[in-house]
């Protein structure tokens, strides 16, 4: 427990939606702390590890692996949004076309993790200029951050170029020409990516107000 440091994430291998995922943003003595403020203990985190280890969000409670990661710190233009935690951008893409895009953005009530399904906040950004044009949280349509009071309609995401590029390169790469790419912007190195998924969930649509089949034929007629 001493080697864990200041501040990590632990995820479960086999893991989905954001279940099983321990967070600690900050460390006082043997103590760590989360998003919420809710106090972590040494044996708090064993605990949990033993759960991941023992399959308990595996899907199929099959034994699964504890990941331990460093916590990646958010560039600072995205710290106006939110103090703490770590917001990522999800683009879809066809092939290397981004089709469509929102950010996850983290909230006291999903302490920390940038999932809608833990109660994080989904803002649609719009794909040719990166900039915030609507935001929901738990089905609820907002304008302002309801920690921080942040206004997050209107808000560009740092180097967005930069992050359509990723998603577009990451067909090839991979081999898939359909995916959803996340993608993080840390405070140092820029925008870098978190994971790919084959089989993205769908509530990207109903953020943007829109759905991907039209944006798949406009793609496909670009090709």
């Amino acid at each position: 427990m001493r080697d864990l440091g200041q501040s990590w994430a632990i995820k479960p291998a086999r893991g989905s939606q954001g279940d099983g995922i321990l967070l600690a943003l900050r460390r006082e003595g043997n103590d760590w702390f989360k998003g919420s403020g809710t106090k972590l203990t040494p044996t708090d985190v064993m605990n949990h590890l033993r759960r991941i280890v023992d399959g308990a969000f595996s899907g199929d409670n099959a034994e699964d692996a504890a990941l331990i990661e460093p916590l990646i710190r958010a560039d600072k233009r995205i710290l106006e949004l939110v103090p703490e935690g770590l917001p990522d951008v999800r683009v879809i893409s066809l092939r290397e076309h981004p089709l469509m895009a929102m950010m996850r953005i983290p909230t006291k009530a999903s302490d920390g993790k940038a999932n809608l399904h833990q109660r994080a906040i989904g803002a649609a950004v719009d794909i040719d200029t990166g900039i915030i044009t609507r935001a929901m949280c738990v089905g609820e349509e907002i304008t302002h951050h309801p920690d921080s009071g942040a206004l997050l309609i209107g808000f560009q995401v740092p180097e967005w170029d930069t992050v359509l590029e990723m998603a577009s390169k990451c067909s090839a790469a991979i081999g898939l020409g359909y995916l959803g790419v996340d993608i993080i912007i840390d405070e140092n190195d820029g925008p870098m990516i978190l994971e790919v998924n084959a089989h993205p969930g769908i509530e990207i649509q109903n953020i943007n107000q829109k759905g991907l089949r039209r944006q798949m034929i406009l793609a496909g007629e670009r090709c």
